[in-house]
């Protein structure tokens, strides 16, 4: 859980490097035409919205989550306020 607390701490761009460096790759979806990449660090989950969809971009939103009953419940309710 320690990890959660040093994302405090990192720049967006050392958060993206440490997904890039240690982390998975688990997901994709979309939302509001927008690409979101869900990766996995340790025991953590990452949702991360680039600048023009690409991962190679700059970081436009970072969002956390501490397991994945937590991520589920947010896709969850991202897909009831789509209807």
């Amino acid at each position: 859980m320690w990890l959660k607390e040093i994302f405090g701490v990192f720049s967006r761009k050392k958060i993206i490097q440490l997904l890039r460096e240690e982390g998975s790759l688990v997901g994709e979806h979309f939302r509001g035409g927008r690409k979101i990449y869900i990766y996995i660090l340790k025991d953590i989950f990452v949702q991360v919205m680039f600048k023009k969809d690409d991962p190679v971009e700059e970081v436009e939103q970072l969002q956390t989550f501490s397991d994945l009953n937590q991520l589920n419940s947010h896709l969850e309710k991202e897909f009831k306020a789509a209807f």
